[in-house]
């Protein structure tokens, strides 16, 4: 399943687009190799992103070079970067050998900037550059919700009750994070224990508040850091329809 992120790099924002399902696997023994690819894209908004012809002329181009890598390297796809006006293509396959001819022949030279590979046996860079951290999880986690919330008709500018759902590994845990939760004005509904589960306590806090993209990021960025403190996690936030 490929998602996305968007984070803020100095004065640059960053938008990665990931295979993310690859992390139950990686690292993969029989793909050692990082390959990669710099396109420096034509037509791109006030963010340095692609506009929509562009993107649509991209995927044509990535489309192409992906097959012919898996074809003639059994190479995988696995993120790629726009920054700035320029794309970052990645993927891992067992050899480097005819990567750069491959690029060249599918795109052009005139097209790619950089072509270059390295041994990344442990897929470090898709694990901690390319993967996103918690609050950047967080992110696609809302835009998911918020995308369900559109189709159903929902106006998001509406205040309602949010539930937001943290872990623990003990009860003392959850009680001192409710208790500092508090102070920002969260409310706790209940905490739960479930034996089956390594954060076993679930305490439930809820605030009342719109459906926003920053407001959440805001709150993800509280909650994730606040739960740390406690070595604890943060799960994510639900809500209803509002009326």
């Amino acid at each position: 399943m490929i998602e996305y992120y968007i984070t803020q790099s100095d004065d640059e924002r960053v938008k990665t687009a990931l295979e993310i399902d690859f992390l139950e696997t990686a690292p993969q023994a029989e793909r050692p190799w990082l390959l990669w690819a710099f396109l420096k894209m034509d037509d791109v908004d006030d963010n340095g992103f692609a506009t929509p012809d562009e993107e649509k002329q991209l995927t044509n181009v990535i489309e192409r070079l992906t097959q012919r890598l898996i074809q003639d390297l059994d190479a995988v796809a696995v993120g790629q970067k726009q920054e700035d006006g320029w794309l970052e293509l990645y993927f891992y396959a067992p050899s480097a050998k005819k990567f750069q001819a491959i690029v060249s022949e599918v795109i052009g030279s005139d097209f790619v900037n950089d072509i270059g590979s390295t041994r990344d046996a442990k897929w470090e860079h898709y694990l901690y550059t390319l993967y996103p951290d918690a609050l950047m999880l967080q992110q696609i986690q809302s835009r998911h919700i918020i995308e369900d919330l559109v189709e159903e008709g929902d106006d998001l500018t509406k205040v309602r009750e949010v539930e937001h759902y943290l872990g623990f590994l003990t009860e003392s845990q959850a009680k001192r994070v409710a208790e500092e939760l508090y102070l920002h004005d969260f409310k706790e509904k209940e905490i739960s224990y479930n034996s089956s589960e390594e954060y076993g306590n679930t305490l439930i806090v809820t605030q009342d508040h719109a459906i926003d993209n920053e407001l959440l990021e805001a709150l993800a960025f509280l909650l994730i850091t606040t739960a740390e403190k406690e070595h604890g996690i943060y799960a994510g936030w639900s809500t209803g329809i509002a009326s």
